[in-house]
């Protein structure tokens, strides 16, 4: 074995032992997840089971006359990241439910099994600190490690202007992980217990990693051919031909991964990374036999990815109803009701002609909206923010005529893909407390997780919900699903906390909001709240920790983030430690 194979094969082991310390370490969480017999099914498969009778009231999509309020009381607001002392909508103030319940007949509350940063606060203060581009630190330190490691062996007695070699045979033994990491039944997302979407920054550091390394190996061999003055003959040789065909498939992906090219036209950074990445491994392999293995390896994670992409995906028919107040598209699915997770996404592909020339081929991630095992099959909340999105809106206010005449909705057949992401690991019930902090759309996240917790387990003391919208008229078609939760007879004391930011000149419809559920201008104080929260759970007796759960766009999960990581690490400690769980828009 020469020096080139030996510095690849010992670097392919480092990476693999990393992965490996990584899945050690999450395999306390993983026992404390998998030790409940409900985990083994649930999360992986979508599927239909029995109808139940439905627990929750449907959302409202009119808007029900209400009495005006004054208008003085909301024109006075705070931009910056606070709530101001304003007077909050008024409240039908009911008398608290009597939260009665047989101890006896509760479930055994789940294993805990924190993660390290969430027990160890100054650990968790110097890791989830947030530096360039929105990365962490714990993700920049991952990124540098393997960077050392791919530069290491790249120029370890090795010039790439004399031995060009050493660099392309980097390249090769790269191919198995950059494909691994960008499948989305992710082999090893599943080792270390996260989503393929948290890995993906991983995909595209190995992604750029490569576009240079063949870049600098292409240069490399011109460099040494020039110098030679045998370069138009080794240009007319077939392996080199392929090698140029690999170069430039390498390159491509390079330029269509920017995120400019992903803003603007994500059709053609999807359509070049299928082509490119099928005829990258080809030219690979008649460029250079020795690339044979590691492209039979990227090989079996593509095929293996797909079949079961295929046996996950589902094609039905779904309702869909538009929700002005949020300017979003409910999206239902009566047929599958079953097999999902509090807090993981679906990827939905709408197969209708309305959708536009190339609308049905698109497929977008959506996080699910509701709890499983419910009368009313799968919901999605599609947020009205770009082309597709606005075709999917439109769509649902055509009206149609159903069981009771004409009504705004729309029957159209989607094609489901999923479930994928969600928590990993982690066991939101086994906490004490639990805190979502969502905007807009983000509130998704809340209606399936916060269901599942108060039917799941009773260690759950209290929940809060923190929503930021536009408008506080957004509250209105979710009032009931909300008021529900508050009011729901069981040890979990639920309060929602809805904020919004748009100035309200005129007076506006409102409801008469159940005592748990208070409005208010302005932004929300996450600092505060979130202490709040936790004094709350120690309150009640609570020390197995707190869950903060973030849906919405990158500001506000950085805003949390910093929020968590400069809490009162004496109440963190009390309360058994903060975990911090990020569903961002836009990855």
């Amino acid at each position: 074995m020469g020096l080139d194979d030996n510095l690849v094969y010992h670097a392919d082991i480092l990476i693999f032992g990393i992965i490996l310390i990584f899945t050690l370490a999450s395999l306390p969480r993983a026992y404390a997840r998998l030790s409940r017999r409900s985990e083994w099914s649930q999360g992986h498969f979508l599927r239909s089971i029995k109808s139940l009778p439905a627990t929750t009231p449907r959302f409202n999509p009119t808007r029900t006359p209400l009495a005006p309020v004054e208008p003085e009381s909301f024109v006075d607001l705070d931009h910056g990241n606070s709530s101001t002392a304003c007077s909050p909508l008024p409240s039908e103030h009911q008398n608290s439910l009597a939260h009665v319940v047989n101890e006896k007949a509760l479930p055994k509350n789940p294993n805990h099994g924190p993660a390290v940063s969430s027990i160890w606060h100054h650990v968790g203060f110097v890791l989830d600190y947030r530096v360039h581009e929105n990365y962490s630190v714990n993700q920049v330190l991952l990124m540098l490690v393997y960077i050392i490691i791919i530069f290491y062996v790249s120029f370890y007695q090795s010039d790439p202007f004399t031995d060009p070699h050493r660099a392309g045979f980097v390249i090769a033994s790269q191919i198995p992980f950059v494909y691994a990491l960008a499948t989305k039944n992710n082999i090893i997302g599943m080792m270390v217990g996260v989503g393929y979407e948290k890995l993906n920054f991983l995909h595209r550091l190995v992604g750029k990693l490569m576009v240079i390394g063949a870049n600098v190996h292409f240069i490399g061999y011109v460099y040494k051919w020039s110098l030679a003055g045998d370069i138009y003959s080794k240009l007319a040789e077939d392996y080199v031909r392929w090698g140029i065909v690999a170069l430039v498939c390498l390159d491509i992906l390079g330029f269509c991964s920017t995120d400019y090219v992903r803003s603007k036209s994500y059709n053609l950074f999807i359509t070049s990374h299928v082509v490119s990445l099928i005829i990258f491994l080809f030219a690979a392999c008649y460029h250079e036999p020795t690339c044979v293995p590691y492209v039979a390896a990227a090989c079996v994670f593509y095929i293996l990815d797909h079949v079961v992409r295929a046996i996950k995906t589902r094609i039905t028919m779904a309702k869909l109803q538009p929700l002005p107040e949020l300017g979003i598209t409910r999206v239902e699915v009566p047929s599958i009701n079953a097999g999902w997770r509090a807090g993981q996404h679906v990827r939905l592909r709408v197969l209708s002609s309305s959708m536009g020339w190339w609308g049905w081929s698109e497929v977008h991630p959506f996080t699910i909206a509701n709890v499983a095992e419910t009368s009313e099959g799968m919901v999605l909340m599609c947020k009205k923010t770009g082309h597709w999105t606005g075709s999917l809106f439109s769509m649902a206010q055509t009206a149609s005529y159903g069981e009771t005449g004409k009504e705004v909705g729309r029957d159209v057949r989607v094609m489901v893909e999923g479930p994928y992401g969600g928590v990993g690991h982690t066991v939101m019930s086994s906490y004490s407390g639990a805190v979502f902090a969502v905007g807009g759309s983000g509130v998704s996240f809340a209606l399936s997780a916060v269901p599942d917790l108060i039917q799941a387990a009773t260690g759950v003391k209290v929940i809060d919900i923190i929503w930021s919208v536009q408008d506080p008229s957004s509250l209105t078609p979710l009032l009931p699903l909300l008021t529900n939760l508050v009011q729901q007879n069981s040890s979990t004391r639920v309060n929602v906390h809805v904020y919004y930011t748009r100035a309200i000149s005129t007076s506006f419809n409102r409801a008469y909001l159940p005592q748990g559920i208070t409005i208010l201008p302005g932004r929300p104080k996450l600092g505060k709240l979130l202490d709040q929260a936790i004094t709350n759970t120690i309150s009640a007796g609570g020390s197995n920790g707190v869950f903060v759960g973030v849906c919405g766009p990158i500001s506000l999960a950085n805003c949390m983030a910093r929020v968590v990581r400069c809490s009162d690490a004496r109440l963190c400690t009390a309360v058994g430690g903060v975990k911090l769980h990020e569903e961002t828009f836009g990855w």
